[in-house]
């Protein structure tokens, strides 16, 4: 191995423990700054649980069903623990040395499901426990074992050659091939480029897909290409959304397509096609669910015996034993169902994480596609990276970056990754780029292709003019007729704010126009299900929530500017929050997050805003200047978003 590498990944693993400290800390401050019953009434703990039913899962687990021993039902919605979240079940302290470990499965009637290795103890049986969130050590384990197996490579093989690529001085290699006959036939120039390119540079290609430019499109036709040649393709990306996207996509074509991941963590339309789902239908699954039944049977038949006291301890034991035994039975047939299903699949679907499930043990592959390449911090992308000799990595390095705690670990290599190195060293050797955009109109475009991509995007004929009074039932609004309205609340004295018990910005009085806004907008017809609000800042999105709660009943969608990477809608209502006399703005400093916030409206985007605060920042000037150019700005002074009247 190169020196270079060796410092790289030994850097790295540094980094990685660092972070693991900082996200252990995390949790742990949160817990010192509550109570036990404050955690519980906001959502972070669940307290006095008992086990309802358990059942047995592949690889030595068991799926409890906890309720609540009071008797009433656990409110989902209120429970801001969610599926895949890392937890323990302790009874005092989730830091005493007995909890047990466990993963938020999914919600049911009144029940939470959670995943443990091995069998509940005894004493769970008889409840009063508690169930805590925590830092989630399995995704840090499995990182740290990455980087560890791609230093310890023997020279000669696969990740030794992938990791003088990605960390040494390596070059890649590109084949002639055959013209392709694309499964896609729409498919335009740059992402035809792209899928040759992608299906002919060894032994790792880049796709750099600008938001709107058919990015997954491209990455389905790879795929597709690659299965017609024989190869069996694990398809990874950083969260369950953009998995998710592939997989739905993938789904209908004529590859097989398999998802890792609980059926409750993915899109309905995917769910039938989850593992879980697929051995859930098998006739294993069916005998072993009968052998459950009659384990259960054994364990109420014990427990009411030992309630009379007509039970021996040596009677106890046994009964309990053959309880055991069942399970592990109905373990073993839904293993080997598992490993069934996944055999005679050609395309296996995964986070990067996911990566790594024990279901995937010796199973072979020979492509990787890994998607949100850009997002992946490299100790879980090498995760997915170690599972195939070729690799193919999209992204776009000026949307979200990793998410990294550690300010430090971000600064000293982690917030970097495996994409951008290699563009780094590399450039149009590896990587090709996407560049016709099928989103957004031609003036909500501008902005952002020239503050990011060098004026490089151009805008698909379908949407250059497309515009909200198009869509059917929708009028025309005088007081907001341009695609982009960049509306300045700068003087209105609408004063940001951090309470004490709350490390979040919100901005009460601005929230209070956007709901005016959204208002307006509702008036004009436009569907509450084509309309989202985004802002930074999580305190703002529940000021937000309060003011337009019956309009989330209808459709509209309220979150975090993070949770709607990779996605859209026909208007857009961005809340910028930041309000005040020294011009500071925090992490809308990192001008990446804007570039996501702005790049989600196909048809309208109106931007709520204070010039004085925004202005001392150079991308916000900037922005404001275009706005000012394309006739969209315009003060909040001049008019209140008042409830719209048709003329």
């Amino acid at each position: 191995m190169s020196d270079r590498a060796l410092e790289t990944l030994s850097t790295l693993a540094s980094l990685w423990e660092r972070e693991r400290r900082a996200a252990r800390e995390r949790y742990a401050a949160e817990r010192r700054a509550l109570t036990p019953a404050e955690r519980v009434s906001r959502g972070i703990a669940l307290a006095d649980l008992a086990i309802d039913e358990a059942e047995p899962a592949p690889g030595g687990r068991t799926r409890l069903w906890l309720t609540s021993r009071s008797g009433g039902p656990i409110d989902r919605h209120r429970v801001k623990v969610g599926a895949g979240d890392p937890v323990v079940l302790c009874w005092r302290d989730p830091e005493e040395p007995d909890v047990v470990h466990g993963v938020v499965a999914r919600f049911r009637r009144g029940a939470v499901g959670v995943v443990i290795s091995g069998d509940p103890e005894d004493r769970h049986w008889a409840g009063g426990f508690r169930l805590e969130r925590v830092a989630p050590e399995v995704t840090f384990d499995r990182g740290a074992r990455a980087l560890r197996e791609w230093r310890s490579a023997p020279a000669k093989s696969d990740v030794a050659d992938l990791r003088e690529l990605l960390y040494g001085s390596a070059d890649v290699h590109v084949d002639d091939l055959a013209p392709l006959s694309l499964f896609d036939p729409q498919l335009e120039d740059a992402q035809r480029e792209a899928v040759r390119h992608a299906l002919g540079c060894r032994p790792v290609a880049l796709i750099h897909g600008p938001p709107g430019t058919g990015k997954t499109r491209t990455l389905v036709e790879v795929v597709r290409q690659a299965v017609r040649r024989g190869d069996r393709v694990l398809v990874t990306a950083a969260s369950n959304t953009a998995v998710d996207n592939l997989a739905e996509r993938l789904i209908p074509t004529e590859v097989s397509v398999v998802r890792l991941g609980h059926p409750a963590r993915v899109l309905e339309s995917v769910e039938d096609h989850t593992l879980d789902a697929l051995v859930d239908a098998s006739e294993a699954a069916k005998l072993a669910k009968r052998w459950v039944v009659e384990a259960h049977a054994i364990r109420r038949k014990a427990d009411a015996r030992s309630a009379r006291g007509t039970l021996s301890r040596a009677e106890r034991f046994e009964q309990l034993g053959e309880m055991r035994r069942l399970f592990g039975d109905a373990r073993h047939h839904l293993r080997r169902a598992q490993e069934a299903i996944l055999a005679r699949h050609q395309v296996v679907c995964a986070t990067v994480a996911g990566a790594r499930s024990s279901a995937l043990e010796g199973l072979e592959f020979d492509l990787v596609v890994l998607d949100e390449a850009t997002q992946a911090p490299d100790p879980l992308a090498l995760i997915a990276l170690s599972r195939a000799p070729r690799a193919v990595l999209a992204g776009d390095p000026r949307q979200l970056p990793p998410t990294v705690i550690d300010r430090e670990a971000e600064q000293g290599g982690l917030g970097v990754t495996a994409f951008e190195r290699l563009v780094a060293r590399l450039g149009d050797e590896v990587v090709r780029m996407l560049a016709v955009q099928h989103r957004m109109h031609a003036d909500l475009m501008r902005f952002p292709s020239e503050s990011m991509y060098d004026g490089r995007l151009v805008a698909a004929p379908t949407v250059a003019g497309h515009r909200i009074e198009q869509l059917a039932g929708v009028a025309a609004d005088p007081l907001r007729a341009e695609p982009l309205v960049f509306v300045d609340t700068a003087g209105k004295g609408w004063a940001e704010r951090r309470q004490s018990d709350d490390p979040s910005t919100d901005n009460p009085e601005q929230a209070e126009r956007v709901a005016r806004e959204v208002a307006r907008l509702l008036g004009r017809g436009v569907a509450a299900g084509d309309i989202a609000v985004i802002t930074p800042y999580d305190a703002q999105v529940r000021q937000l929530r309060d003011r337009l709660a019956p309009a989330l009943a209808d459709g509209l969608e309220i979150g975090t500017v993070d949770g709607f990477q990779g996605r859209e809608k026909e208007a857009i209502l961005l809340d910028l929050v930041r309000s005040n006399d020294a011009g500071e703005i925090g992490f809308l400093s990192d001008v990446r997050r804007m570039n996501v916030a702005i790049t989600r409206a196909r048809r309208l985007l109106i931007v709520v805003g204070d010039s004085a605060t925004l202005g001392g920042h150079s991308y916000y000037r900037d922005f404001m200047a275009t706005a000012e150019d394309l006739g969209a700005w315009t003060s909040a002074w001049a008019d209140d978003a008042p409830p719209f009247v048709a003329v």
